[in-house]
């Protein structure tokens, strides 16, 4: 199978949203007290603000024989916020990041993080960071592969 990376236009809306609602019913499955059901869980209205935004990234992965988009992440670059006892820095934040279920373990994931990683050195930033469900073992196992390492911890206590 070959894939190029490109940045997501608005023509890629619908089929990117099928790969978003992938991820979402897995979120919706593990978490409904957080998630609500949804067919559509990339608003459009967001996506084109999204992709026109200059501080966020949206890069999909598409086969290159078949057209069809097979992982895609969303990526923006955070400013220094002013606070005064934190160091100033900025860092890319991976907001979304999925490869299609049935394209998994081809090494979909490796390029497209790879890809992200040559971004965020472009764009000069101190780190790259997310939020990955404690649910989903098999994204974390992904991300300590890439090298990330638990920076803190977030936790509930349900009532």
């Amino acid at each position: 199978m070959s894939n190029k990376i490109r940045q997501a236009i608005e023509s890629d809306y619908f089929e990117l949203n099928e790969l978003v609602k992938e991820v979402h019913k897995l979120h919706y499955k593990n978490r409904p007290d957080v998630y609500v059901d949804a067919n559509t869980p990339l608003d459009k209205a967001h996506f084109i603000q999204l992709i026109n935004d200059t501080k966020t990234k949206v890069s999909v992965v598409e086969d290159s024989s078949s057209k069809q988009l097979v992982a895609y992440s969303i990526v923006t670059i955070m400013t220094p916020r002013s606070i005064p006892i934190l160091k100033a820095s900025s860092f890319a934040y991976i907001d979304a990041f999925s490869v299609k279920k049935t394209s998994q373990k081809n090494g979909l994931g490796t390029l497209l993080f790879n890809h992200i990683l040559e971004y965020a050195e472009a764009e000069a930033v101190s780190s790259i960071q997310l939020v990955v469900w404690e649910f989903n073992k098999d994204a974390i196992k992904f991300y300590e592969k890439m090298g990330l390492t638990t920076r803190n911890r977030r936790m509930e206590l349900m009532l």
